[in-house]
């Protein structure tokens, strides 16, 4: 899915302050509200079981322990990126909770640019490396 490679990117390019597993639950919490804004358009999303499954959690695609481990490859590095992603979802909040009108179905473009994993502090090539079979939460 597109989502998930946009997603696994911005998470790339995002990772550290606070300890990276709160940095991480500050992530999911962030996620977790921008998924509440959106479903809040019952006008737009009549079944906010079929909205809350579109949208999906910003790290529900990632095995939790696989990020936590490679992120600790590098804490300091990790925190400086998680930091600045964390900080650019919670400004993309604000901007929903500003600017979406749910009878707008355009409304929200304006908050899009908002979130910018270029402009974060990139990982280290070692995590990015040992990230790159978290992306899967699949038993098979």
């Amino acid at each position: 899915m597109k989502r998930r490679a946009s997603t696994l990117a911005l998470f790339v390019s995002l990772t550290a302050g606070c300890s990276v597993n709160s940095l991480l639950n500050q992530m999911e919490a962030e996620s977790d509200k921008s998924i509440d804004l959106a479903c809040d358009c019952t006008n737009v999303f009549p079944d906010r079981a079929a909205c809350e499954a579109q949208f999906g959690s910003f790290l529900s695609p990632f095995d939790r322990e696989c990020l936590e481990d490679a992120l600790a490859l590098d804490k300091k590095a990790s925190k400086k990126s998680l930091e600045c992603i964390v900080d650019q979802h919670r400004e993309y909040n604000d901007c929903l909770e500003e600017m979406l009108d749910c009878n707008d179905g355009n409304s929200w473009q304006g908050c899009q640019d908002i979130i910018s994993p270029n402009t974060c502090p990139q990982l280290p090539a070692e995590v990015q490396t040992a990230l790159k079979p978290c992306g899967t939460n699949d038993d098979d």
